[in-house]
């Protein structure tokens, strides 16, 4: 089943949002992520073609980074 996840974060530059992708894509290749630099929230979209990815696990690694994000609902 097909999910796609919508954080709101405090990245602060495109190249940063570069990093953390490269570093999301390690632990899920799988995924399809990307940022939308342009939003106000600079929001994270993972995509995934199979279940979700554990919001607190997004959570820890971008926080182990010095970012901070939160899962926005529907």
């Amino acid at each position: 089943m097909k999910t796609v996840q919508v954080f709101r974060t405090d990245v602060p530059d495109q190249d940063a949002a570069a990093d953390i992708v490269l570093v999301l894509k390690e632990c899920y290749a799988h995924c399809s992520i990307n940022f939308d630099m342009d939003d106000c929230d600079r929001i994270l979209r993972i995509e995934s073609p199979y279940e979700s990815v554990e919001d607190i696990a997004v959570q820890s690694l971008l926080a182990g980074y010095g970012y901070h994000c939160e899962p926005l609902q529907d």
